[in-house]
């Protein structure tokens, strides 16, 4: 195997990893493509063979799991859409703006921001809001996933926050926020593919799909089976960790 096959076979394993679980997967991808391949901005043809594998894991759990039955989308998907609004315009405008950039620095503060806000959000108590109606918690939420467009911040992560701040449990805070992912997934996948006249699938994308779907499909199983048991310090002491030896690699 050569060392490219390892970086996307990892670069799979990462994204499939990071997705679902509050350490922000675009993150990661940023520091693997600085360090790696010494990249400066987003690379589209990574990013939409690896969000095609992280949604199709994400639908077969959803139905596997029955969190995708009929009743289900009757309930969701309308909010869904109106929750996904902000995203959408914030994304155009940034879009219009060409606002396109990594930054290791900026990784670093917004993983421990992100990290602070998420103990915040599942520790402290008086940092609750009480809101009954689930659908203005969707909206909310959305205005809250807004943050993943910071690197580093994580959408996951973002949606987690608002779901445990208006008294959601941990796992039904996880399980929302991928309900949240669906239609940010969609609409990356889609918006990435336009970029290319031509697509075509070679083996260096074919590894990043494969080892993306079974990383994806097996995180998000293990992660919504584990995190009312093991709540959600040890990813907040892992952003910080991160975020710290960033800044003082940078320092």
């Amino acid at each position: 195997m050569t060392d490219s096959s390892i970086f996307y076979i990892f670069y799979g394993l990462i994204q499939g990893i990071t997705e679902f679980i509050p350490i922000s997967s675009s993150g990661h991808l940023n520091i693997l493509e600085i360090f790696f391949k010494s990249l400066e901005s987003r690379n589209y043809l990574y990013e939409t063979s690896a969000h095609f594998a992280s949604l199709l894991a994400l639908l077969l759990y959803l139905f596997a799991n029955k969190y995708f039955s009929k009743s289900n989308i009757r309930t969701y998907w309308k909010i869904l859409i109106y929750a996904t609004v902000p995203t959408i315009l914030l994304g155009l405008m940034l879009k219009y703006y060409d606002v396109n950039y990594i930054s290791l620095k900026l990784i670093g503060y917004t993983s421990i921001t992100g990290a602070i806000l998420l103990y915040a959000s599942d520790k402290v108590k008086k940092f609750k809001v009480e809101i009954k109606n689930k659908n203005t918690k969707f909206i909310l939420a959305g205005f809250f996933q807004c943050l993943a467009f910071l690197p580093g911040f994580s959408r996951a992560g973002s949606c987690i926050i608002a779901f445990r701040l208006f008294g959601e449990s941990r796992k039904y805070s996880s399980i929302y926020s991928l309900y949240m992912g669906i239609p940010i997934i969609c609409l990356s996948f889609f918006s990435n593919i336009k970029e290319f006249e031509n697509f075509i699938i070679d083996k260096n994308l074919s590894l990043i799909f494969i080892a993306t779907f079974f990383a994806a499909y097996f995180t998000i199983t293990v992660f919504i089976k584990a995190i009312n048991k093991i709540g959600f310090t040890p990813f907040v002491i892992y952003r910080i960790l991160l975020g710290l030896i960033l800044l003082i690699y940078l320092s």
